[in-house]
This record gives C-alpha cells, structure tokens and sequence, in this order.
C-alpha cells in the first residue's frame, strides 16, 4: 500500500470510528438520579428480587466456559431490564458478562460515599449476576467533571489518586462479586482517553493495580485496547505497565466491519488475525505466560451507515456465521486468548448500525447470532 493511500485509510479510520464508537459503543452516563444520596461501599448490598438460578447444560460436546457478553440492558435507573438480560444469557449458556460502570455516576461531586441510588442498582445487577452463574468482568471509566482540567468523561483524571480511590471503594463493596477489574476501556483511542498516551495511561493503571489486590486477588486486565494495537501496547510497556497487570484485554473489531473474521491482517491492527503481533510484543517484555482476554468483539446487523466501510452492516444470518467463524478461528489458532465477550446484549431502539449489535432483539427474543452463540458454548 502507497504511504498516500495508508495515510487515507488511517484518517478515514479514525474520523469515522468516532463517529461509530462515539455513537454505538459509549454506555449512558445515567446522569438521572431517580432519588440522590450517597453509599458507603461497606454497607450491605440490597437484596433483589428473586431471581433464578440456571444450571449449566450441554448436551453435545464440551460447554465451552470462555464466552461471554457484554451488558448494555443495566444502562438505566432499575435493574428490572439487566436482570431479565442476565437471566436470558445464562440460560444460553454464557459464562462471563462484562459490565461497564461510570467512575462519573459513582462520584459525581468528588471523593468520598458513592451514589446511592447507582449503588442499588449495581447491587441488584451484580447479585443477579451471581444467581446466574454468571463471572463478571467490571469495567470501570468515564472521569468525574470534577476529577480532571476540561470536565470531559473521556480526559484522564487530574490525579491518577482519585481514580484509585474509586476503585479501591468498588474493590472494597463488589470484590466478592467481581471476577476481573478493568482499568478503563480503548485507553488508546482519542475520543475515549484524550491524549492516548501510553504513558499516561500506564501511570493509571499502576496506580489502581496495588489498590485493586489489597482487597481483591482476581485479575486486573490492561484495559480493553481498540484493536489489536501493537504499537501501542509496546508503547506501554516501556513505559512500564509490565507489572501492573495481569492479563491483556483488546477489542480486536475488524475493518473494514463487514469483513469475515479470517481476513488476513497485512500488517493491519483492526484484524482479528493481527493478535499474534500482541503476543510478541508480550513476549518481548517476558509476559508470554498472561493470556489475552477479548473484552469485546461483533459485528453489526443495523443498516448500513451511507456505505461507509466502516459502519457496513451485515445481514444477521452472516453477523451469526461471523460469530461462531471468529469463536473457532479463536479456539483454533490462538489458545492463549480467552475469554472472549461478545458486543453486545440487546440491539438498540432505533434501526440505526451502531444499534445491530446485540443477540437479542428489544423484546429478548434471539437473533440469529444468539443461536450461533448458544451452539458454540455447547461445542457443537
């Protein structure tokens, strides 16, 4: 490829990813709060509703235990919603859900007692989660207007302390709860941490890492990078994130978006195929034996987005078929990745591309992605 046409493609990538992510992929901030007050992180949780609990089954194969989703249906002011996606996920056979929170939501007004009415609800929701057999992965981002110099969600805290004192609360109230904490989401893509600076992000998650283990020994991942960003990652690692966690989390979403998960990478890093080149850099730095963890991966069944090659749709019989083809090439060629969590849980309202992503329609009931799901975790 001529230096003028990477450089194209580069710049297309990322004026129309903002777009795309901005639009898509960002969970509500829920700045409603149905009631105010704040939480101190060592009271008791609220006690749902019941909710019940599914046991696992498999009928053919072997129950693949790597293959998870993300939750989007707890983006709300109740629970109700997420717990009813919860209970439809386990009974597909999911094990991990991974679930996003806003460090914004939690803290509003500075350090200190979280929000009580978003406490309630992360309660519920992570409780459900436990009914259901279900290993969480807590993703926590989104910075405070007070925590840092523009105000915005997306710029790095002021004070990398302030980030660590959230999570050292969340650690204190979930850490039974939480299976896998990680520090921030696509830490390398401007419009989610401004700057996307190796360095800065490092510091970030050497600061929470130390705060996480005094009252959780789950994994701590390197929070989820957009794409399989080698560059990047080995950015960090010279900037020492080497010990500050302990397994690697990308979104290795493949471009253009409507290209089969074996797409050859070409040096490409928005291929699936490019994840042995996160492998060497790993292996670079002495780190061969931590996994690489899939914190999101899909493709979109949403109409097309004016032909744009990054926000072409796929019909939902491929987004299936893509599905379990990127699963098995997964399972196939790289056993050093797992888990791997679908995006995401439920198509949005609208019939928009950034909405096609779900298993489920609105309404819970299964597309056709949900079925291919449900036969992967069964092994058949």
């Amino acid at each position: 490829m001529s230096t003028f046409l990477h450089r194209t493609v580069v710049v297309l990538v990322v004026a129309v990813l903002g777009v795309w992510l901005l639009g898509s992929r960002v969970p509500s901030l829920v700045d409603a709060s149905p009631g105010g007050g704040t939480a101190d992180p060592q009271a008791p949780a609220q006690e749902p509703g019941h909710h019940r609990k599914h046991a696992p089954s498999g009928p053919e194969g072997v129950a693949d235990d790597q293959l998870g989703v993300q939750l989007s249906a707890h983006h709300s002011d109740r629970p109700g919603p997420a717990l009813a996606v919860l209970d439809r996920l386990a009974r597909a056979g999911a094990t991990w859900v991974r679930i996003d929170v806003g460090w914004r939501t939690l803290q509003p007004e500075g350090r200190g007692p979280f929000e009580l009415w978003y406490v309630d609800l992360l309660d519920a929701v992570l409780e459900g989660a436990k009914q259901d057999g279900l290993k969480v992965i807590l993703n926590l981002w989104l910075t405070p207007e007070w925590a840092s110099d523009s105000g915005s969600p997306y710029a790095p805290p002021r004070d990398d302390d302030d980030y660590a004192d959230a999570i050292r609360r969340a650690a204190e109230r979930w850490g039974d709860d939480v299976d896998a904490w990680e520090i921030w989401n696509e830490p390398n893509f401007d419009s989610f941490f401004a700057g996307a600076d190796p360095a800065t992000y490092t510091r970030l998650l050497c600061t929470a890492y130390p705060v996480v283990k005094q009252y959780d020994d789950d994994p701590v991942l390197f929070g989820g990078l957009m794409y399989n960003d080698d560059a990047w990652l080995r950015q960090a690692y010279e900037a020492g994130a080497k010990d500050c966690f302990d397994a690697l989390a990308t979104h290795p979403y493949v471009g253009p978006s409507d290209a089969a998960p074996d797409t050859p990478a070409v040096g490409a890093v928005w291929r699936l195929t490019h994840t042995p080149a996160m492998r060497e850099v790993m292996a670079d730095f002495g780190d061969r034996g931590k996994r690489i963890w899939v914190t999101e991966l899909g493709w979109s069944s949403g109409p097309d987005s004016a032909g744009n090659p990054w926000d072409r749709a796929v019909s939902p019989q491929r987004q299936a078929r893509f599905l379990r083809e990127a699963v098995e090439l997964i399972r196939n060629r790289y056993p050093y990745v797992g888990p791997i969590i679908w995006y995401r849980d439920v198509d949005g309202p609208t019939d928009d591309y950034q909405d096609g992503f779900g298993l489920l329609h609105p309404d819970l009931s299964p597309k056709p992605a949900m079925c291919a799901f449900e036969r992967e975790v069964r092994g058949r």
